[in-house]
């Protein structure tokens, strides 16, 4: 792979990145039949008694642990995902409860599925990652030099 989009937390130093400007919110994605889902917001404590459904990624999973106050083993965390819409499907069967971003509905739109955001608020943004010094193909060397000067714009 040439050039990645991640979530952060990210560890950049094998990579040269650039962090996206666009925050988005961490919520809980859960059916609309749950204690919870009419909520204007969700906090730690709320949630922590539910089949939760968290991210396989390692730091992001740390994050998300770490805003819980809960260690992994307190928790019962039946299932992992790496993509959001296999996520979607297992809360819409009611295996659990997801923490996703929150455009969760936009890749999975379902009537039975509804977004909580969490309280206190927690943000985050994407960085699009390559790595350094390393030999692209034409396609991605001219891609990464317009993102290049795109930054040098920014900054």
């Amino acid at each position: 792979m040439d050039v990645g989009l991640l979530l952060e937390p990210v560890d950049t130093v094998k990579y040269d990145f650039i962090r996206l400007s666009q925050k988005e919110t961490w919520g809980v994605l859960m059916r609309d039949d749950h204690p919870l889902a009419f909520r204007e917001s969700i906090r730690p404590e709320e949630v922590v008694n539910y089949s939760l459904i968290l991210p396989l990624r390692e730091r992001v999973r740390a994050e998300i642990l770490n805003w819980l106050k809960r260690e992994e083993k307190d928790l019962n965390i039946p299932l992992s995902y790496t993509l959001l819409s296999n996520a979607a499907l297992l809360v819409e069967e009611g295996l659990g409860c997801a923490f996703c971003l929150d455009g969760a509905l936009a890749i999975h739109s379902s009537p039975r599925l509804r977004f909580v955001p969490v309280y206190p608020e927690h943000m985050t943004r994407s960085v699009l990652i390559w790595k350094k010094k390393h030999l692209f193909s034409p396609a991605a060397s001219l891609f990464i030099q317009e993102i290049n000067m795109l930054r040098a714009q920014i900054e």
